[in-house]
């Protein structure tokens, strides 16, 4: 057990002691620690009682984990996050009752407002969940990597075929791995040393992405995870993550918010690239132009 500390620290410290303790902890641990890693303004907000609740724990297993995790108490554990909440107005609550309730005219309009705000405060957690400088580590093992392989499943393969098709334009080492014909492991596996790994995947996560996450790992892979929780099954694994709220009053998990971080990366990459980018971009725009790529009516009348 670590130490217990007395001095405050920052809310992002208590995610790396989760996710370098994780392991280690009981399988009710575990799922106390899942819940305050994927509800860091719950965990700032709420009673130590309703989150064991919500958590569905004890309320002294809350206190243990803050004790595994090195505090004295689980106010030591939850003060960084009240810090973090500091001037920030936060909003809760299920809308579901609401849209049920509502008349059948204005079903429509009221379910696009939820959603339009559910998407808004997903793009928010890109910021709020991503330090300046951990974004802009990732890209420095981007930009240093031999070949960069970007590798998402299912809803996450829209996410990674739009980062590399992106990537593409200004740098030529990038490889989708789509696993055509069942062969995405066999992809992933040509990956080596001084190569990145871009994996994309939230809860449920995809068994074929936490695999190759882990067998790139063993091989000392520089793997980049974008992904929902400090310990999911791909960040546990990862040289740095990178995370995002993928929540939705739909259905189906929002993939707004990885969308906004795959861009904020790519004009980073672009910002820090220097001549070598404006070059490739050039020589890129030239070729597309040259391959009548795009549409123009003055084209077709050229053609004519």
């Amino acid at each position: 057990m670590t130490a217990a500390v007395a001095t405050p620290i920052a809310a992002p410290d208590v995610f790396k002691r989760i996710r370098r303790d994780f392991d280690a902890l009981t399988p009710e641990l575990q799922r106390a620690a899942r819940w305050i890693a994927d509800h860091p303004s719950e965990t700032g907000l709420l009673s130590m009682r309703q989150q064991a609740r919500d958590a569905g724990v004890s309320a002294p297993t809350m206190l243990r984990l803050a004790r595994a995790l090195g505090f004295a108490d689980y106010a030591g554990l939850r003060r960084p996050f009240q810090e973090a909440m500091a001037g920030r107005s936060l909003q809760f609550g299920r809308r579901a009752s609401a849209l049920q309730a509502a008349p059948e005219s204005r079903r429509t309009d009221r379910l696009a407002q939820e959603i339009a705000s559910s998407q808004i405060e997903d793009v928010k957690s890109v910021l709020a969940l991503n330090p300046a400088a951990l974004v802009d580590a990732v890209v420095g093992v981007i930009a240093a990597a031999r070949r960069v392989g970007f590798l998402g499943v299912r809803s996450s393969f829209g996410i990674a075929f739009q980062f590399r098709y992106a990537y593409n334009l200004i740098a030529r080492n990038g490889i989708l791995f789509d696993g055509l014909g069942g062969t995405g492991h066999d992809q992933v596996d040509t990956l080596e040393r001084g190569d990145a790994l871009i994996a994309i995947s939230q809860s449920p996560y995809s068994t074929p992405a936490v695999e190759a996450v882990a067998a790139a790992a063993d091989r000392g892979v520089s793997v980049i995870a974008l992904t929902d929780s400090v310990v999911s099954p791909l960040a546990r694994r990862a040289t740095h993550a990178l995370r995002y709220r993928a929540d939705s009053v739909s259905f189906f998990p929002s993939m707004i918010a990885p969308l906004a971080l795959v861009e904020l990366l790519l004009a980073r990459l672009a910002a820090k690239g220097g001549k070598a980018v404006l070059e490739r971009l050039a020589e890129v725009e030239q070729r597309l132009a040259d391959q009548r790529a795009y549409w123009s009516p003055d084209a077709r009348r050229a053609g004519a």
